[in-house]
């Protein structure tokens, strides 16, 4: 059977303690370890942000000085370039000033001749000399070139040039042949004249077919 649950009376008499005027009695109060705790939260928070900029600015100070190392080396860089550059434009002014002094005759002078052979009517715009080398070991030999370019007023003046050439004494240089080879543009129909270009070719040994001269 159940039970009959029996009424609970309150108390008689009524509680007149005033809770808050009553002293904590508590053994660790809790508005100290919450402050507590903030000032740890806050202290982290100033750390991390304190090693971040110390690492920023660490990283930035690094970045500079491999900037400049870059920058000092790369102005290292282009003053060594242009030295190699001088140096090899140096080189080259050698070569061809040994070029000039190996050939079996004096260029500068080989240049004036022409200039003073050619006929009137023929204008030199540019000259060159280069050289050839043909064989290999001990039968390696040298051959040159003469390369003339220019302006002709009449086709006349090219092949008496030309005629000249194959007899001037200026080009009978022992040892070598000599052969010119021209090639010639058309007729300028404003100006009226022949632009040319025309190669003195200078081979090692005779000619197939010349007999060397001498005594009978």
């Amino acid at each position: 059977m159940n039970k009959k649950k029996k009424n609970i009376q309150p108390h008689w008499r009524p509680n007149f303690v005033n809770q808050s005027e009553l002293p904590d009695i508590k053994v660790v109060r809790t508005d100290f370890i919450i402050n507590i705790i903030a000032v740890a939260c806050a202290l982290s928070l100033v750390s991390v942000l304190v090693q971040r900029e110390y690492r920023t600015k660490v990283l930035t100070d690094t970045i500079g000085r491999m900037e400049q190392t870059i920058e000092d080396g790369a102005s290292r860089d282009r003053t060594s370039l242009q030295h190699n550059q001088r140096f090899r434009q140096s080189a080259e002014y050698v070569l061809e000033v040994g070029k000039f002094m190996d050939a079996p005759f004096l260029a500068h002078e080989m240049i004036r001749d022409l200039s003073l052979i050619k006929p009137a009517d023929l204008i030199f715009r540019t000259l060159s000399l280069t050289e050839e080398v043909t064989g290999r070991g001990n039968s390696r030999q040298i051959g040159y070139r003469i390369n003339i370019a220019g302006d002709a007023l009449s086709l006349t003046a090219l092949d008496d040039f030309k005629r000249i050439l194959s007899t001037a004494s200026q080009l009978q240089i022992p040892g070598f042949t000599i052969d010119v080879d021209e090639n010639i543009q058309g007729r300028d129909e404003r100006t009226g004249i022949f632009p040319y270009r025309m190669t003195i070719i200078m081979t090692p040994g005779a000619k197939p077919g010349a007999k060397a001269g001498g005594a009978s």
